[in-house]
């Protein structure tokens, strides 16, 4: 059975059976096939707000000259559950402006997150939590603006 109904299988959206518990470590993590959440693109003015309140964040997911693995791609999963919006800083990114962008562009697909903005080396990414990760009584900690 899987550790959540249709989760892994489908595209990592719907509920969960209350008594199966979503996958937490960051291999299983990594194995999910994610897809961005809110499905669809961001808007500027959510872009926008998203930026605002990534400015004081530290990164929290450091990629090196290696590049994205499993291990890292789990890793930026778990910690969008944790904190939705999120900060990596990739030491790998290329020079050329253009290129790093499409760059932070293809790690937000592969990790199934939105890119939010790219500011030198540092990538913020954005992901609405799954109803199944939250808690009954926790609500989203960030609610985009229309």
């Amino acid at each position: 059975m899987n550790r959540v109904n249709g989760f892994a299988e489908e595209h990592g959206t719907g509920n969960a059976d209350p008594g199966v518990q979503a996958p937490t470590s960051a291999r299983e993590l990594a194995r999910l096939n994610w897809a961005p959440n809110p499905p669809g693109r961001l808007t500027a003015k959510q872009r926008k707000f998203l930026k605002g309140l990534a400015h004081h964040l530290k990164p929290v997911v450091l990629i090196g000259q290696e590049g994205i693995s499993e291990a890292v791609i789990g890793e930026v999963r778990r910690q969008l559950l944790s904190h939705e919006l999120i900060k990596v800083k990739w030491s790998g990114l290329s020079r050329q402006e253009a290129g790093k962008k499409q760059q932070a562009e293809q790690l937000a697909e592969q990790v199934g997150a939105h890119y939010v903005h790219l500011v030198g080396r540092t990538v913020f990414l954005y992901r609405e939590p799954e109803p199944c990760y939250l808690a009954s009584c926790e609500t989203r900690k960030i609610q985009l603006p229309d």
